[in-house]
């Protein structure tokens, strides 16, 4: 298309041809003038269109140039790559020193010893660590979630965490969120930490991280927080939201931002202190997927395996908790798993995943777009509102804006200590192991989504160990 310049000599040059033949003609006066008028009305009506068609389009073309000029923050995170300083790298020497350093509470680390945890997490090696019997290789039941690869890769997996103290389980946990990352592609994934008021090393390993997760292309946010949750007057759910927030802070910025890099429908991935595999990961994404769902949880695990841990924000499809707590708040029914729910039980009973009111389970994956289009967010209870802890008020807000999918994946276990982890798996199985068993059926594996929620759900309103309140949710 012809610009404002060019529009405007074409017609001056159409008006001299006109006056050329006029001035060739033998005119009245009155004919001339006339003519003389024709030709300026027309010239002014093409500057009046000029001036609404083609110059607005112009100076959006301008701005949207000068839109494109300024990068995203996850543009600006990996804008200049680093060399990795971990090639060839072999943590077997060095296992003992680490697994002996990661027992202090209070510790600092000079240069090489960063160096050393931080390599040791980029060629981590559960064999060295947790001991946990991960699968040898990831299994193609995944490579659905790969991206297919593009000129421009978009973010894909938000990975979300909130640490403190976390040196005694940071090989396995950040070793295996690197190992993910590699399986799904880089360039798909982004990392945002919130470290707070550690005093055992963690930011300063956690900052270690950051060179190596640009050499691989991965948006890196860490920030901190000295925000205690367990200080004395401090609410606990609020204090907690807030970190949680803070964590997604750089998903919603760039969720909102026109020039942004974020693919369409973007999941978060929160995930705990806990100890766990690849496919841990990877099954709570291959379910939320294949279920379409809007949540998925894992189940995380006390001692030896034995009861539920995350039981106070975790109600089932009945309202109650998956199971029941006596009234000395005691776990001796632990294993009468979805007692007053029959179709879960039976899913339960068969390792299949189950539609329930809210979960955590110590990681989740979540649809990040109610968070970026400011639908909902970790909150705590409201004055009007029985005491819950923030998995259960989002789970609230999502029922009620009619995203009721959630879902909790029993061949997912994990645990926040290296024996505990070893011990909840070797009880509760293993992913790989669980999925790939002859009983377990695939056929079944949908579930049939219930679109209203209870009509009742317990609250804790005493707090996370009492359970007196009825939340009412319709």
């Amino acid at each position: 298309m012809l610009g404002p310049g060019a529009q405007g000599s074409k017609y001056q040059a159409m008006e001299s041809a006109v006056r050329l033949v006029g001035s060739k003609i033998s005119w009245r006066p009155s004919q001339r003038q006339l003519l003389q008028l024709v030709i300026a009305t027309g010239g002014l009506l093409i500057t009046v269109w000029l001036y609404l068609n083609i110059l607005p389009a112009s100076s959006s073309s301008s701005s949207s140039s000068s839109s494109l000029s300024s990068p995203s923050i996850m543009d600006l995170a990996t804008q200049t790559r680093n060399q990795s300083q971990c090639i060839d790298f072999d943590p077997a020497p060095i296992a003992e020193k680490l697994n002996s350093a990661i027992k202090l509470e209070k510790n600092t680390y000079n240069n090489a010893d960063i160096s050393e945890f931080v390599c040791s997490i980029m060629h981590h090696d559960m064999n060295l660590t947790a001991k946990l019997d991960c699968a040898a290789s990831i299994d193609s039941r995944y490579n659905h979630l790969r991206p297919s690869p593009s000129a421009s890769p978009q973010i894909q997996y938000y990975f979300a965490l909130d640490l403190y103290q976390a040196m005694h389980i940071i090989l396995p946990l950040m070793g295996t969120i690197i190992e993910t990352m590699r399986f799904l592609g880089p360039e798909y994934c982004a990392l945002s930490i919130v470290e707070g008021r550690s005093t055992d090393g963690t930011y300063a390993i956690l900052a270690g991280l950051k060179a190596e997760l640009n050499a691989m292309g991965v948006p890196y946010f860490l920030t901190r927080n000295s925000l205690d949750p367990k200080a004395s007057g401090e609410n606990r759910i609020t204090a907690l939201s807030h970190l949680r927030n803070q964590a997604l802070q750089p998903l919603i910025e760039e969720g909102n931002n026109k020039q942004g890099i974020l693919a369409p429908n973007p999941t978060i991935l929160f995930i705990n202190d806990v100890v766990l595999c690849p496919e841990d990961i990877l099954e709570l994404l291959h379910q939320r997927v294949r279920q379409s769902a809007i949540m998925t949880c894992a189940f995380d695990w006390n001692a030896n395996g034995g009861s539920f841990y995350d039981s106070w924000v975790s109600r089932s499809m009945s309202g109650n908790l998956f199971f029941e707590v006596t009234h000395d708040s005691q776990h001796w029914l632990a294993d009468d798993m979805f007692f007053d729910h029959p179709d879960s039980a039976t899913r339960w009973g068969h390792s299949l995943p189950i539609q329930v009111y809210s979960c955590w389970g110590g990681m989740v994956t979540l649809d990040a777009q109610p968070f970026i289009q400011g639908k909902v967010k970790f909150r705590s209870s409201e004055k009007d509102e029985c005491y819950m802890g923030e998995p259960m008020t989002l789970a609230k807000d999502l029922w009620g804006l009619g995203l009721g999918k959630v879902l909790t994946v029993p061949s997912v276990n994990v645990a926040y200590e290296y024996d505990r982890a070893r011990d909840a798996k070797d009880k509760r199985g293993y992913v790989d192991k669980i999925v790939g068993h002859t009983q377990y059926s695939k056929d079944e594996e949908m579930v049939k989504w219930q679109k209203a929620p209870p009509p009742q759900v317990k609250s804790g309103s005493g707090g996370p160990r009492r359970f007196e309140g009825i939340l009412f949710v319709n």
